[in-house]
């Protein structure tokens, strides 16, 4: 399997030449049981990931979203996919 060659989301996302998001979402949805993200943010407990999604929505960056909840873009990031938010295409990404 390409997840367990290549050892990341990433390695496979590369390798098939999808989004990150998209090989994440085929993994999951494939049954596959992804490795941990890391340690999360300091004050990744408190932020609540409806209000993430309404700001998100409204138009604001994951960067604005995460310096305004005190924690990081990646969770942010992280938190809408898992919520199965359709993040935004970003200038340069395949689709």
């Amino acid at each position: 399997m390409i997840y367990q060659r290549q050892g990341s989301v990433a390695g496979a996302a590369a390798e098939l030449d999808v989004a990150y998001e998209t090989a994440r979402r085929w993994l999951r949805d494939a049954g596959v049981e992804l490795q941990g993200r890391g340690r999360p943010s300091p004050g990744a407990g408190a932020a609540p990931v409806n209000e993430m999604i309404e700001r998100y929505r409204s138009g604001e960056s994951f960067v604005t979203i995460a310096s305004a909840m005190d924690v990081s873009p990646n969770t942010v990031r992280n938190r809408l996919i898992d919520a199965g938010e359709q993040l935004r295409p970003r200038p340069g990404w395949k689709r």
